[in-house]
C-alpha cells in the first residue's frame, strides 16, 4: 500500500489523500483550499485548466474530466467544502462516495447556493460496512464533528491498515463515537494514522463541551428584554439542538429561516431527535430570496407547509422578549435596524461561530459597534483539542503517524512517537 497526501501536510483545508495498491487507486477527500484558514477559494466561473494552473485543483493523473479515468473512487469524509468542495471536477465516470447525511446536505446547498456545483455519479457510502475498490477496502467509521454524518476512513490492502481521521472531536453531543473509535479493536492494528491537527497552535485551555453551552445560554435568556439574536450555522446540528433545548426550558420561541427549516427537514434521516420546523416553540420566517430558491427547485409544497408556523416582523415585535432568532451574518442584519430602530441596542447578540470570523465580519460586528452592544460568545470547536488527539493516538498505538489538516505538523513529534513528516505530493510506502 502506498500513500500520497496531495494537499494538507502543511495547511488546514483543501484535504486530498491518495491511497494505492498496485494499479488500484482511491482518493480520500477532494477539498477546496482555505486561504488564511477562512474563506473558500472562489471557483465559480473558472475553467478546470485555470484552477489547475492556480493550484486550486491538485495535479493528479486520471481524476478530472478530459483525461482517462484511472481512479476507482473518490470517497468524501464529510460535507465541509475544504473536504468535498472540488468534487464537481471529478471525471463523470469515477464514482464519488459519501454518507447519506453528506449527500442530503450537499443537495440543500445546491438549492440555496446559486453558484454551487453538483457532483455527479454519486454513491451512498454505508457506515461500518467494508466496501471494496479492487485491491483496496474502505470502511467508513462515524465520528463526532460539527458536520452532519462525518466519518473517518479505514483503508485496508496488502495486509496493511491506514486510518484517515477526517475531521473529528471528543466534546460534541456524539462524543461516544470518539470513545468508541479510540477504544475499538483497531488498537495496535493500524500501520499508519493520518491525524488531523486543526487546533494545534491555538491557545491551550479547558475544552468546552457542547453540553456545557446549554446552561450558559439558559442564563443569557433569563435576562432577555428584547430579541435574542444567535448567529450560527444551520449545518451545526449540535448547536441547533443546544439552542432548542434551552428554548424549551425557558418557554421561549426559536425562530428559524426557510434555509434552516429545509436543512433540518432534509436531515431527518439522521435522527428523530433533530428539531424540526413543526415542533412546539419553533416558528419560521420566510425570507423572499429563500422562497425564490425553493420555488426554483420545485419545492413550493415545503413553503406552503411551513406557512402554518410562519412568523413575520409584526410577530417578532409583539413577542420580542420571547424570541430567540437564529440568523447568519449577512445583509439581512440591516433589516433589524429598519424594523426596530433604536430598540436594536436592547437586543442580545450571541456569536455562536468560530471567534476568528468576528474580526472581519461585515454585518454583525458593525451593528454592535453602532449600538454599543456587547456580544456574548457561545461556541465550541468542531475539532479535537491537542490533548484529546494525543490521547487518541496513544490509545490506538499506530505504527506511524502522519500529520494532516494542520499548520503545525512539526509539533506532533513533541508528544507523539513515530511521527512521519511528509510534503504534499510525496509518496510513502506503508
Amino acid at each position: 500500500m502506498n500513500l500520497i497526501v496531495h494537499r494538507g501536510t502543511r495547511q488546514i483545508g483543501g484535504s486530498c489523500v491518495e491511497v494505492q495498491s498496485g494499479a488500484d487507486r482511491v482518493l480520500l477527500d477532494l477539498g477546496l483550499p482555505l486561504p488564511n484558514g477562512k474563506d473558500d477559494v472562489p471557483i465559480s466561473g473558472q475553467t478546470q485548466e485555470a484552477l489547475l494552473a492556480e493550484g486550486v485543483l491538485p495535479r493528479i493523473n486520471g481524476v478530472y474530466a478530459g483525461s482517462t479515468p484511472e481512479v476507482r473512487a473518490v470517497i468524501m469524509s464529510h460535507v465541509h467544502p475544504d473536504h468535498i468542495g472540488l468534487g464537481p471536477y471529478v471525471h463523470p465516470d469515477i464514482p464519488v462516495h459519501a454518507t447519506e447525511g453528506t449527500w442530503a446536505l450537499h443537495d440543500v446547498m445546491r438549492i440555496f447556493g446559486p453558484k454551487s456545483q453538483d457532483i455527479i455519479n454519486r454513491r451512498t457510502l454505508p457506515k461500518q460496512t467494508p466496501v471494496s475498490f479492487g485491491a483496496l477496502t474502505v470502511t467508513a467509521i462515524p465520528v463526532d464533528h460539527s458536520a452532519p454524518d462525518a466519518v473517518a476512513l479505514l483503508v485496508e490492502a496488502d495486509g496493511k491498515r491506514l486510518l484517515y481521521s477526517g475531521d473529528l472531536r471528543a466534546h460534541g453531543r456524539k462524543s461516544y463515537l470518539w470513545n468508541r473509535l479510540k477504544d475499538s479493536d483497531l488498537k495496535g492494528t493500524i500501520d499508519l494514522l493520518l491525524l488531523e491537527g486543526t487546533t494545534i497552535g491555538r491557545p491551550a485551555g479547558e475544552v468546552i463541551t457542547e453540553q456545557s453551552l446549554e446552561p450558559k445560554l439558559l442564563q443569557l435568556l433569563e435576562h432577555q428584554k428584547n430579541l435574542a439574536l444567535i448567529f450560527c450555522s444551520a449545518q451545526n446540528l449540535d448547536r441547533i439542538v443546544t439552542i432548542y433545548r434551552a428554548v424549551k426550558r425557558t418557554g421561549k420561541i426559536m425562530v428559524i429561516d426557510l434555509y434552516t427549516a429545509y436543512t433540518l427537514d432534509a436531515l431527518r434521516c439522521l435522527s428523530p431527535n433533530l428539531p424540526q420546523w413543526d415542533w412546539p416553540q419553533i416558528r419560521v420566517i420566510q425570507w423572499g430570496y429563500q422562497q425564490g430558491r425553493l420555488k426554483a427547485a420545485g419545492k413550493e409544497s415545503f413553503i406552503e407547509a411551513t406557512k402554518k408556523n410562519a412568523i413575520g416582523w409584526k410577530g417578532l415585535k409583539a413577542r420580542k422578549s420571547e424570541i430567540v432568532f437564529l440568523l447568519r451574518a449577512n445583509f439581512k442584519v440591516a433589516e433589524l435596524e429598519k424594523k426596530f430602530g433604536a430598540e436594536v441596542a436592547e437586543m442580545q447578540v450571541i456569536w455562536s461561530m468560530w471567534d476568528g470570523y468576528w474580526a472581519e465580519d461585515r454585518y454583525v460586528h458593525p451593528l454592535c459597534e453602532r449600538h454599543g452592544i456587547e456580544r456574548s460568545t457561545l461556541h465550541t470547536s468542531g475539532h479535537a483539542a491537542w490533548q484529546d488527539l494525543k490521547g487518541f493516538a496513544e490509545a490506538l498505538q499506530p505504527k506511524a503517524i502522519v500529520p494532516i489538516h494542520t499548520a503545525h505538523a512539526g509539533d506532533y513529534g513533541r508528544d507523539l512517537a513515530n511521527v512521519r513528516l511528509l510534503s504534499d505530493g510525496e509518496l510513502l510506502a506503508v
